[in-house]
């Protein structure tokens, strides 16, 4: 037990019962026994401990108990833990007045001078309204462990101190700071880690996702993996095609035969892992079509079904396949495979004919004596199904709906690393081109926020959705880029994806669940009619305002007009069609698996995996309590994934862009925990029927050999997405 402790200066001295105690009456000031709390603390310890480690072990003392009573004195002693950075760092506290904090930071060079507005006195009212706001513990932890600006090596920001920064440092001395203030801290509005760590910093690398296509010669596939790392370097996760010939067609006049995209991905590969993203190095996912001469052996490359020289298994892949494709499946029907260099119309049409005007061109192609390679459809889908269920991390895209269900009028081609966000790109002809004002391709960049349902009513809903719109659309006017080329692709497109988190919450509020019942998803289609009308209005308003509408999109184009589901709509849909916007798109559906924590809520459109989710960090293991979720409600493992992808296709009627679709497995409800092809094949043909553009993770239950309240208590890993994309 106790005898001494190691102060932060280093001097050892005496330990201390009444300052234990101390802490520990400070710590239960709103309810708990501080007295157990305090001897359980003691008898954990070893003879000799710091000061720190005592404080983090009455703090494990709270959590173990699992009780959300003592996690809220875990939150204080938390609290408290930063404001004793705050202290020793800068000689301040978040109890001192806003303008000593806001001189501190300045002056201690924590948030940029330059970036921040000259003090205004109505600032102390702003702060003296969120300082009361309670957070959770898991909230203050995810903050000082990934957001808060670091002093010599210590969290220096309280999260309310933080907010304060995030809003002044993006939009001045103005109502939209403070609006955007309220929202964060209340956990109504969900920022991107980008956003989070930079902004008040003067770092404004704020674009969450970048989406590239390298064509067929050796300059535009340069060109396309330049611009991947200078992007992963910038903090955005990379979505990337490589539309170029296959292994074996000719180069040069048939001088040699072209070697294949291994290559190519390899090295793009290890490009993106060169640069590390705040806590992690990059990441990209490689989108590639089912007509590629290759498709069999790419979809080998993530599994371990190859050797390892030829494995590719760090990468995440996407398959694309177009409505002529999900018909072969359906009707057990042959396909074909052409290289781009034989037959490049059929890779151009392969995004947007439809599937009988596709067939058609395959079979013009096929009477003109053009080489192909036929295989069954079925099988493709067996292959990528089955690399899938390996890996987890073989995604799809349907083309055919992603161009269909948008506003833009030129061609969306692929989606980002985590498959939510389907914006147009051109592959560069050379890297003079990329840097050219005159250039002929296009990179795509998508800023993101999300609204945290769980939290906002549909009578406010109005005015969060434009807090959220204004936060994104001021980030991509700061958002710096490498070229002018890319700064006219952002600033042309002004494309934002605004996403929905915390969507098991709101079920739960209003007494429904995932189970498939017309109650609760009408109640998801409404939400999500809600969702994407306001943030249209919003756009509207923003376009208004400057002066400004943006091109390259069909102003016309209403959700409701292409999509699936047949819910009942709510809102005068016709009073929004055909007026000038600031956005191209405005909705995405991404994961928010880190800051859901700071948020307050559960991750993104999911089903909890768990009622207690334990997450990693620098700290160790952090809870996560979903408080809604009792014993009465579905876990996602209970949730079969046709019922699941209801729910997303609810959502993704009134989505432009896309939803990063996770999907579930588990192993114990099958013979040899064994999951049958055909059932796997069931519920893709499922999905893709009711219009949902793409699929993301799918995970697996894994008990480890352990009992069910083992797995439920285990640690969940981070998904291994972008930093900003995650959110």
């Amino acid at each position: 037990m106790l005898k001494n402790v190691i102060k932060n200066n280093g001097v050892v001295e005496e330990f201390s019962a009444e300052k234990l105690n101390k802490w520990a009456q400070y710590a239960t000031k709103t309810g708990g026994n501080w007295s157990e709390i305090a001897m359980e603390t003691y008898k954990r310890l070893p003879e000799t401990a710091k000061s720190s480690d005592i404080h983090q072990m009455m703090i494990n003392v709270c959590l173990d108990k699992e009780d959300i009573n003592y996690s809220r004195i875990a939150a204080r002693l938390e609290q408290a833990s930063l404001r004793k950075n705050m202290e020793r760092v800068l000689g301040v506290s978040d109890r001192d007045s806003f303008k000593e904090i806001f001189e501190a930071m300045i002056r201690g060079g924590v948030w940029d001078e330059k970036t921040m507005p000259e003090y205004n006195p109505v600032w102390e009212s702003w702060y003296e309204e969120i300082y009361p706001t309670k957070l959770e513990y898991w909230q203050i932890v995810q903050w000082g462990d990934k957001y808060a600006v670091k002093k010599k090596g210590l969290p220096v920001e309280t999260p309310h101190i933080g907010a304060m920064g995030i809003g002044l440092g993006l939009h001045g001395d103005s109502e939209h700071a403070y609006n955007l203030i309220k929202a964060v801290i209340q956990g109504k509005v969900n920022l991107p880690t980008p956003a989070l760590n930079g902004i008040r910093t003067g770092d404004f690398d704020t674009i969450s996702c970048c989406i590239i296509t390298g064509g067929d010669s050796v300059d535009s596939i340069g060109v396309a993996e330049h611009i991947a790392y200078k992007m992963t370097a910038k903090k955005a996760g990379i979505g990337i095609e490589f539309d170029t010939r296959s292994k074996g067609a000719p180069v040069k006049g048939g001088a040699v035969d072209h070697l294949g995209k291994h290559s190519i991905y390899s090295c793009l590969d290890k490009a993106v892992k060169m640069f590390t993203q705040v806590t992690r190095g990059g990441s990209a996912t490689v989108t590639f079509k089912c007509i590629d001469p290759e498709v069999e052996s790419i979809l080998m490359w993530k599994t371990q079904r190859v050797d390892i020289e030829t494995r590719l298994d760090k990468m995440d892949y996407s398959f694309a396949y177009n409505d002529a494709f999900l018909q072969a499946v359906i009707k057990d029907e042959d396909w074909y495979l052409f290289d781009l260099i034989e037959s490049p119309i059929i890779h151009e049409k392969f995004y947007v004919a439809k599937a009988d005007e596709y067939n058609e061109l395959v079979k013009k192609e096929i009477e003109e004596g053009k080489k192909y390679k036929k295989l069954k459809a079925r099988e493709i889908l067996r292959n990528m199904l089955i690399a899938r269920n390996e890996t987890g991390r073989m995604y799809s895209i349907n083309v055919t709906r992603v161009n269909e269900h948008t506003p833009f009028i030129d061609v969306v081609r692929l989606s980002n690393l985590c498959q939510e966000i389907t914006l147009p790109t051109k592959a560069y002809k050379n890297m003079p081109d990329l840097y050219s004002e005159e250039s002929e391709g296009e990179t795509a960049f998508c800023t993101l926020a999300a609204i945290n349902v769980g939290k906002v009513d549909f009578d406010e809903y109005e005015h969060i959705a434009e807090v959220a719109l204004r936060a994104v659309d001021k980030m991509i006017d700061t958002a710096p880029m490498m070229t002018k080329a890319m700064k006219n692709d952002i600033m042309r497109r002004r494309s934002a994806g605004i996403g929905i988190m915390g969507l098991a919450v709101a079920l739960y509020k209003n007494d429904l669940d995932y189970d498939g019942s017309v109650e609760s998803l009408g109640f998801v289609s409404k939400l999500a009619e809600h969702h994407y009308f306001y943030l249209l209005k919003a756009s509207q308003k923003l376009s208004e305002e400057c002066g400004y509408s943006v091109d390259g999109v069909d102003l016309n184009w209403l959700p409701v007009d292409t999509r699936v589901g047949q819910y009942s709509t709510t809102l005068d849909w016709e009073s929004v069609r055909g007026k000038a916007r600031k956005n191209s798109v405005l909705a995405a559906h991404m994961p928010t698996e880190s800051s859901a924590l700071f948020s307050d809520g559960p991750n993104s459109l999911y089903p909890p995996r768990q009622r207690v989710i334990n997450k990693k960090s620098r700290k160790g293991l952090v809870q996560y309590i979903c408080k809604e979720l009792d014993s009465s409600k579905k876990l996602a493992w209970d949730v079969d994934n046709i019922t699941l992808a209801k729910y997303y296709s609810a959502v993704q009627d009134f989505t432009d862009q896309a939803i990063s679709a996770d999907y579930y497995f588990d192993p114990s409800k099958y013979a040899d925990e064994k999951k049958p092809l055909s059932e796997l094949m069931k519920e893709w043909v499922a999905q893709a029927k009711m219009g949902n553009k793409t699929q993301y993770y799918m995970n697996t239950r894994d008990y480890n050999g352990g009992s069910v309240q083992d797995v439920m208590k285990a640690s969940v890993p981070e998904e291994e997405a972008c930093e900003s994309c995650k959110l």
